[in-house]
C-alpha cells in the first residue's frame, strides 16, 4: 500500500509543476504577442478583466484580479493615459467611481481577442477536436475540483 502511494505522490507532484508550467508558458507567448499592441501583461489583464465586469469599481476589480488597489490605480492610470480606461462618478455612491473601458478601448480588445485565438491554435496544433474536448473536459472539472476545495469551510483558516 504504500508503494501505491509513493506512486501516485510521483505522479501529482509532476502534475502540478507541468500545469504551472504551462501557464506560465501561455501568459508568456501571449504577452510577446501583445507587446506590440502596447500592453504589459498586467494592463492586459486588467482590460481583459474590465471587458468581463464593465461598471465596477476599482475595490470590485482588484478584488477579481487579486491584486491590491494601489497597484490597480496605478495601471488604471496608465491606461486612462493611453484613452483605454475611464472612471465615472458612481451615480448611486458618491464616493466611488465605476471603471470603464472607452470605444478607443474595442479595437485593441479585437486584437488581443484575434492574438488569444492564434495563441490557443498553436496550443492545441497536432492535436485533434476529440482529444482537445477531452483535455478541456478534464480541465474544467480540476476546476470544478479546486472550487468545491476552496468554498470548504473546513479548509478555511481559523482567525484566532
Amino acid at each position: 500500500m504504500a508503494e501505491n502511494g509513493a506512486d501516485r505522490q510521483s505522479q501529482i507532484d509532476p502534475i502540478g509543476y507541468l500545469i504551472g508550467d504551462v501557464s506560465r508558458m501561455i501568459r508568456t507567448v501571449y504577452d510577446r504577442r501583445v507587446e506590440p499592441l502596447g500592453l504589459t501583461r498586467a494592463q492586459w489583464r486588467v482590460m481583459t478583466r474590465l471587458n468581463r465586469l464593465e461598471s465596477c469599481t476599482q475595490t470590485e476589480l482588484a478584488t477579481a484580479l487579486e491584486v491590491e488597489k494601489p497597484t490597480l490605480g496605478k495601471l488604471i492610470e496608465r491606461l486612462e493615459v493611453k484613452g483605454w480606461v475611464d472612471r465615472r462618478a458612481d451615480p448611486n455612491d458618491a464616493r466611488s467611481k465605476r471603471l470603464y473601458l472607452t470605444p478607443a478601448a474595442r479595437p485593441v480588445l479585437a486584437d488581443m481577442h484575434k492574438e488569444a485565438e492564434d495563441v490557443v491554435a498553436g496550443i492545441f496544433a497536432g492535436l485533434d477536436g476529440e482529444e482537445a474536448a477531452r483535455l478541456h473536459a478534464m480541465l474544467d472539472h480540476i476546476k470544478g475540483n479546486l472550487s468545491e476545495m476552496l468554498d470548504d469551510p473546513a479548509l478555511t483558516p481559523v482567525e484566532a
